[in-house]
């Protein structure tokens, strides 16, 4: 009796990736370079004498990466039947690595293309408004604003997967595949251009400019000292584009195809999030 014949290690996993569905795959794609990337960074940042407080994360996120990995094969290898726990994760794991990729990517940038555009963006904001808005809205600060606004900037965590998991509960499952195959593209798509056009966000690149803190109350430090101070290459880099601005059109769009109820729900809370993007300094206006 002869032993069961067993795939070479390289065509088992082309097998498996090919049987992922494409969300899947992108995300597969994604992850193992960005993984690489905070890793190396992660080595040669102490070395470089570049360290942050976010940074000592990194060998949490690579373990988490790891993990999503893992459990991306397993799936695609068992195809889970609905209604099992393997199933339900299966199907969201996808935007779970998408916010993992973003945390992999927004403080690794610096150390793959150095040739920041900020600068660039904030001579167009210039150009377009007379004066750089981040910098104008600072007269309207006060604190009970800057709390409503900052609950809008959070709402992003539930406005991004609102309407696929609205079509998941309805169990409207190849519309809900669309949907998040939509989204997951935009954010990937935003991922790249984070890497080809590297731009810190306002609150970094305007500090030594900013006169009032977000509660309203003057600020007495320097603006000499604060200018002094050099962008590092473990400093966000992921302002251009606004994938807040970004996804959350793309959300109210879906709405508007597939839940027209969900849509008048989801309108004025994207259009505060659009100002609080503003308001807070995550982003010049040309990142939107």
């Amino acid at each position: 009796m002869s032993a069961p014949k067993t795939l070479e290690p390289e065509r088992a996993l082309r097998l498996l990736f090919f049987s992922m569905r494409p969300e899947e795959a992108i995300a597969l794609l994604f992850l193992l370079p960005t993984t690489w990337l905070t890793a190396a960074a992660h080595y040669f940042a102490p070395e470089s004498g570049f360290v942050g407080p976010r940074f000592a994360g990194g060998v949490v996120r690579i373990a988490v990466a790891a993990l999503c990995a893992a459990i991306l094969f397993a799936a695609a290898r068992r195809r889970p039947a609905p209604g099992t726990a393997l199933f339900a994760l299966r199907e969201m794991l996808p935007f779970f690595v998408c916010i993992l990729i973003y945390t992999n990517l927004h403080d690794t940038i610096g150390f793959v293309n150095p040739h920041d555009i900020h600068e660039v963006l904030l001579a167009l904001d210039i150009r377009l408004f007379g004066v750089e808005p981040v910098l104008f809205v600072e007269q309207f600060y006060t604190r009970e604003r800057t709390e409503i606004f900052q609950l809008f900037y959070m709402s992003f965590a539930l406005v991004a997967p609102a309407v696929p998991l609205f079509l998941l509960a309805r169990r409207r499952l190849a519309a809900f595949r669309e949907a998040a195959l939509a989204i997951i593209v935009c954010f990937y798509l935003g991922y790249v251009l984070y890497l080809l056009l590297p731009a810190a966000p306002p609150r970094i690149v305007l500090a030594a400019d900013f006169r009032r803190n977000l509660g309203g109350d003057p600020l007495f430090a320097s603006a000499a000292a604060n200018a002094a101070l050099a962008l590092l290459p473990t400093d966000s880099r992921a302002a251009f584009p606004s994938l807040h601005a970004a996804v959350s059109l793309l959300a109210l769009l879906l709405a508007w195809r597939h839940a027209r109820g969900l849509f008048v729900l989801l309108l004025p809370v994207v259009l505060g999030l659009w100002a609080s993007t503003i308001y807070l300094r995550h982003h010049f206006v040309v990142d939107l």
